[in-house]
């Protein structure tokens, strides 16, 4: 039977889902990461640093395609940015944002490596060093630019572990963010794997 003559569905028909539906799903992680982002800024002595943004861009990299891997990162990030700024005391624009570009810099780095292996395990240890090189990126400029910290050894190791006086050690910092990172990692791989998979069958039909 020559099938050239059967035209093809949609994929919209294919998949049977209206292109807005397909989008409601998305909207609503960015909402819950965007309101979670800066719930966890507000209260900073509570769970510093606690946040999902870095595991999004890692998971985002590793398991999207094309434009939607840097959709939904960007889409919290510039919902969430100003807000956390101000709440935290930063200027909207100012010098800790080249600490942040860097970090999440590193962080897709690490998930351009990781997309080769996009397993559990390797994905969880690469969430764990995205979260290292975050922070000793974001600290190290830290270090370099704020006027708290001496510009010698003792200054590095404030930066980088015990904080400047008065204001606690940066280290709590680094555990939560491995913690964070970890945890929505995990979220993500479990939400991954719940989700019903959608298949596009080929278009070609079959004689019988």
């Amino acid at each position: 039977m020559d099938t050239r003559n059967f035209p093809l569905a949609p994929l919209t028909e294919i998949l049977q889902l209206p292109s807005m539906h397909r989008w409601l799903p998305a909207l609503l992680i960015v909402a819950l990461l965007a309101g979670f982002r800066v719930l966890s800024s507000a209260f900073p002595e509570t769970l510093p640093n606690f946040q999902p943004l870095l595991a999004l861009l890692l998971c985002s990299i590793v398991f999207l395609k094309g434009h939607q891997r840097w959709a939904l990162p960007l889409a919290v990030w510039l919902l969430t940015d100003p807000i956390t700024s101000l709440v935290q005391g930063y200027p909207v624009v100012g010098w800790h944002h080249l600490g942040i570009a860097l970090g999440i810099a590193a962080t897709v780095g690490v998930a351009m490596v990781a997309r080769r292996h996009p397993r559990p395990a390797p994905l969880l240890i690469s969430a764990i060093v995205a979260a290292l090189g975050f922070y000793f990126l974001s600290n190290l400029v830290s270090f370099a630019l704020d006027p708290l910290y001496a510009k010698n050894w003792q200054g590095f190791v404030q930066a980088q572990w015990t904080g400047p006086s008065g204001l606690g050690p940066t280290w709590i910092f680094l555990r939560n963010s491995i913690a964070a990172n970890v945890a929505f990692t995990a979220l993500f791989l479990i939400a991954r794997q719940s989700l019903p998979q959608i298949t596009v069958k080929s278009g070609a039909a079959v004689a019988r």
